[in-house]
């Protein structure tokens, strides 16, 4: 690794690893070296569509090349803690796919080992280095509609039939998102929760959730997520003195965003205009190279591995209670 370039390998070869490799490449702090996939083929036509210099038919492969200095992991949902544990031990800087792991239990696991290797590691959740998250984090700080009261979102989108079914689900696919930008502008974790969703029979996925928070000052958020219906989005806070919303998609963020307040004691509400310079990814790839060259290994808008474990910790609970509602649902049609 130069002083001023990290050189990139990429593990698996799906959609989002194509995003990524994009956005490695426009990154003036990073270089696509290498990618790795799980068969020979898929690997060179992921090497020569994005002109990558080497190609692996193993992950194992990439991880034994000494000129890849960090790996973007690109895998499936259940694949996260073995190749974070994998990447730490093999010294390589990690930048890993949503959700970060499946439970808490594993991601104090996985915290444990990175710290020992004195490695980074970020969750690529990558709407928290755009512009707009942090106008947003702004906005709540200097109290723009007063004392939060309610967090509300909704997002959703038909991705049930194209998401690996191995630990998928609407939770963890997209209900990752809202938690994750309520738990940051709350500056706070959840002291209770309340969940409910629909279980698809026979995938034995929640294609369906909601869940309330409650944070210890009394703040609600309610998020209902599903990944078997079209892409919709919504986010509104609600204060003591009016109501912010959010007019383009939080979480999937683009060049032109805006944001509306309304205050009680303001005839017209507010526009707030968001523009952003570079695309999402560019951004994420762009703080986590910084970070690496930096040594400075917790990322900036509360990005870092115990909130990584923060978040894990609440979908997880929301996921157990929608499971436990769907088996007490099952036993009362069952029941004479």
């Amino acid at each position: 690794m130069s002083a001023d370039c990290v050189r990139w390998g990429i593990l698996g070869t799906s959609y989002i690893s194509e995003v990524m490799a994009k956005a490695i490449q426009t990154s003036p702090a990073s270089q696509l070296t290498a990618v790795g996939s799980r068969s020979f083929q898929t690997a060179k036509q992921f090497s020569d569509k994005f002109s990558i210099p080497k190609f692996y038919d193993t992950y194992q492969s990439l991880l034994n090349d000494a000129d890849v200095d960090a790996v973007y992991i690109g895998l499936p949902n259940h694949l996260h803690k073995e190749w974070i544990v994998r990447c730490a031990l093999a010294g390589k800087h990690i930048l890993c796919e949503k959700p970060f792991v499946l439970t808490a239990t594993e991601a104090q696991e996985v915290i444990s080992i990175v710290n020992k290797s004195r490695v980074f590691c970020m969750e690529a959740l990558m709407y928290r280095c755009h512009p707009v998250t942090k106008k947003l984090k702004e906005l709540v700080k200097n109290n723009i509609i007063g004392d939060i009261k309610l967090y509300h979102a909704v997002y959703t989108a038909n991705i049930a039939s194209i998401a690996n079914s191995t630990a998928g689900g609407s939770i963890r696919n997209l209900g990752c998102y809202p938690i994750s930008l309520i738990r940051l502008l709350a500056d706070a974790e959840p002291i209770e929760i309340n969940a409910m969703g629909r279980i698809n029979a026979a995938t034995q996925l929640d294609n369906q959730a909601s869940v309330m928070l409650k944070f210890e000052n009394n703040t609600i958020a309610i998020v209902s997520t599903a990944d078997d219906m079209e892409m919709y989005w919504q986010f509104d806070i609600y204060g003591t003195e009016g109501h912010l919303k959010v007019m383009t998609n939080p979480w999937l963020p683009e060049s032109h965003n805006k944001i509306m307040v309304s205050r009680k004691d303001e005839d017209k509400p507010r526009e707030i205009n968001v523009i952003a310079e570079k695309s999402l990814y560019t951004y994420q790839i762009d703080i986590a190279s910084k970070s690496i060259l930096s040594g400075n290994f917790v990322g900036p808008e509360g990005i870092s591995l115990l909130d990584s474990l923060g978040n894990i910790t609440v979908l997880e609970a929301w996921l157990k209670q929608v499971k436990a509602q769907a088996i007490l649902s099952a036993k009362a049609v069952l029941t004479p």
